[in-house]
Formats: C-alpha cells, structure tokens, sequence
C-alpha cells in the first residue's frame, strides 16, 4: 500500500522515486505474477507467489509521479478514491481520474471524505458509501466492487455495512494476503520510513496462516484489556508476536495450547491504534497482522 510519491515532506506517507524504483526492479527481477486487488477473490489466480499494489487517496503525485514510474515497469496497480477531495489542492481532477482509467488503472472506494468508520454512525457510513458511488459512476462510469477502510479504522458494525456494497475490504494492517478475513483484509504499509528493500522483500515472500484469527475480533475497542488470543489452524508452537501502540512497543507474556496462543501485554495499550504482527518461521515466514482502534 503506497499513498505519496516524491513528496519528502510527508515521510509517513510518502515514498521516494528512488525507494519505488528499488522495489519495482526487486518484483520483478524475482517474477513474481501481479494482478489488480478485485483478482485476489479468484483462488484461481494464485496459483503462485502473486503481488498486489494498492495506493490511496489519489494525491495528485501519484499521477505526477508513481504512474509513470508503475508503468516502465509494466505493473498492475488499485487507486483507492475517495472523493470529496478530488480536484482539490494536491489531488487528481476527474479529468486525470478518467485518464488513469483509460492507462489501466483499476478505481475503487475509500469513502467520500476520508472518514473512520469506528467512530461515525451508521447513517453517515452509508452515507459516505452511497454518495462516492454515485459520484464515481457519474464522472468515470464504473462502480467500484472494492473498498478499503481510511486509516485502516473499522469495526464489525462498519464490517457488516461494507459488505452489502462491496465484495471485499482492506484495511492498513501488515499481514500476508488471506481471504478468511474478507472484509479486514491486510496491506503492508510503504512509506520513506518503512520502504527499505529489506521491507519490501519480507512483504513480497510472506505467506499467510491457515485461517488466523485474534480475539477480541471487533477492531473498535470501547473496552481496554491487555489479554487477546491468536487461533491459528495449524498449532501456535514458535509463533511469535510483536505488539506497538502510539507509545511505542509493548512487552507481553505467551502462552500456548494446541491451536491457541495467549497474550498477555505488561501494560494497558493507550488510545489510538494498536498493532499485532505475528509471525512464524517455518520453510518460509508466515504473517498475520491486526489492528485496532482502542477508543
């Protein structure tokens, strides 16, 4: 997931010229297969190892910048649009929306103004859902199948809603591609901080678990705790977590049982995002990301 490009004064969302190029000749000096988001639903198509690239918000470097560089490579890439701001300062007019189309950009939503759906009602969620539709549709005349989450903020309440407009949703979470979570589905975040080759090798080679999942499930938290358990299908031996919130890392105590991992955080997480990335080192890393929003 990218969102700026060449625009160093936004490091937490923007990645350098330099930075794209070094992933783009790292994927595809290493043939992976690349497809658009909508084709991660076909289980016909990963087949083998396979890459999607997502970016949001529609900044208007993107097309300055990111297209011309996504197209010398030949690749594939999703716009997540959300649409108030369009043709506003540093945003994409309707106008380059509608030549992006024509070069092979695939288009879908991100609401109209960019809200977080934990905390709106669920009026204003369908409202925000409905009214970008309709101004997609009427200004580039598609309808979007695909949604992903602004900040990656959700919660089952807004997870249900989504899912009676779009066949899948995303959020901004690291994590290997799985479609047991078909509306809380990861992306690993790129940005100047995190774009390093490194970075963009562990992504590219991450496999997911066999239908993970974390408890509590709600990703909208209004109730804080420090005790949350991983199911992972095949067992949770030398499954290891590492856990952050807007104060930094947080230390933790595991516990296994068969299929089950409990986790134990040495302090109550604070307001804001909070973010588990499990792994596991088996003939290959296998990554399972979550994110809440602890209210």
């Amino acid at each position: 997931m990218y969102h700026r490009f060449g625009e160093s004064k936004y490091p937490s969302t923007n990645t350098t010229n330099e930075q794209l190029e070094e992933h783009l000749s790292y994927l595809t000096e290493n043939n992976f297969d690349f497809i658009f988001a909508r084709d991660l639903l076909k289980p016909e198509t990963l087949s083998k190892k396979t890459i999607s690239i997502t970016v949001d918000d529609a900044y208007l470097s993107f097309y300055e910048v990111g297209l011309p560089i996504f197209e010398k490579f030949n690749i594939p890439v999703t716009l997540f649009l959300n649409t108030e701001n369009v043709g506003g300062n540093n945003y994409m007019s309707w106008k380059q929306l509608q030549d992006t189309l024509t070069r092979g950009i695939d288009i879908q939503n991100h609401t109209h103004s960019h809200s977080s759906l934990s905390v709106i009602s669920d009026e204003e969620i369908i409202n925000e859902i409905e009214k970008s539709q309709e101004l997609i549709f009427n200004n580039l005349g598609i309808t979007p199948n695909l949604f992903a989450y602004p900040f990656g903020e959700n919660s089952l309440k807004a997870q249900g809603i989504i899912s009676n407009y779009f066949d899948a949703a995303f959020g901004q979470h690291s994590g290997a591609f799985s479609i047991d979570q078909k509306y809380y589905i990861p992306r690993f975040p790129l940005n100047e901080n995190y774009g390093s080759l490194d970075r963009i090798r562990d992504a590219a080679n991450a496999l997911p678990f066999s239908k993970a999942s974390l408890q509590p499930a709600n990703p909208f938290l209004n109730s804080v705790t420090t005790r949350f358990v991983l199911s992972v299908e095949e067992g949770v031996q030398n499954v290891n977590c590492f856990i952050n919130d807007f104060e930094g890392s947080i230390g933790k105590t595991l516990t296994s049982l068969e299929s089950k991992l409990l986790i134990e955080l040495d302090r109550m997480p604070v307001k804001g995002r909070l973010r588990f990335n499990c792994t596991k080192v088996d003939n290959g890393v296998y990554w399972y990301g979550y994110q809440y929003l602890i209210n």
